[in-house]
């Protein structure tokens, strides 16, 4: 790996683990008329090239979705780092535990940041509709060079979806990431975001 790859992977799992997210969740978006179904048996996948990251993101959901009674397991558990990109390894994996959900989760750049997105929102691209097209091409283009070309710019992103049928039924972003602060972890950013999942009908109340 070259210096500089390894550098920006410290400042990027650095930011993970410090970065404040300013506000609650936000744009996210539902299937309009939809009835929410509770999902109690996830997988989580992490989409980056960096194993520590992706640890990072799974193993702090999967955290999260315990403490609130759901069966969840992280993907690294499940499909190796190398097979992470080979599809019928990712359906496979999810298959094998018998999951009813699927959270894909990654980070976003935002090609002109805003302090405040909305709230809702009250449509998706139409590849982030089914679970093999969107992690298809969100895999190709997180793990391109370069994607996370400004750290000031950065919002996880989160998509929950049902496993037999494939399809998305919960989307959401976190608030811009602080890169500059201490006060919030990526832990307290994922907690928000699985709070605001069960808000929104999808996950069991205690």
């Amino acid at each position: 790996m070259y210096p500089f790859v390894r550098v920006f992977l410290a400042g990027l799992l650095a930011l993970l683990m410090s970065a404040c997210a300013t506000g609650p969740v936000s744009s996210v978006w539902t299937q309009p008329g939809q009835t929410p179904r509770q999902y109690e048996r996830l997988v989580v996948f992490g989409v980056t090239n960096s194993p520590k990251v992706r640890r990072a993101y799974e193993d702090n959901f999967v955290k999260q979705l315990q403490a609130l009674g759901v069966t969840a397991r992280a993907g690294h558990e499940l499909v190796s780092d190398r097979n992470l990109g080979r599809l019928t390894r990712l359906t496979e994996g999810y298959a094998k535990v018998k999951a009813d959900g699927v959270l894909i989760t990654h980070l976003v750049s935002d090609e002109a940041p805003n302090p405040r997105p909305a709230a809702r929102i009250g449509s998706v691209p139409d590849h982030y509709r089914h679970l093999v097209g969107y992690f298809s091409q969100v895999y190709e283009e997180v793990c391109a060079p370069g994607y996370y070309s400004d750290l000031k710019s950065l919002r996880l992103e989160t998509n929950l979806y049902d496993a037999k049928q494939e399809r998305l039924v919960w989307s959401g972003r976190s608030q811009p990431l602080d890169p500059t602060s201490e006060r919030t972890t990526i832990s307290q950013v994922i907690e928000e975001i699985v709070a605001q999942m069960q808000r929104d009908g999808f996950l069991p109340s205690r």
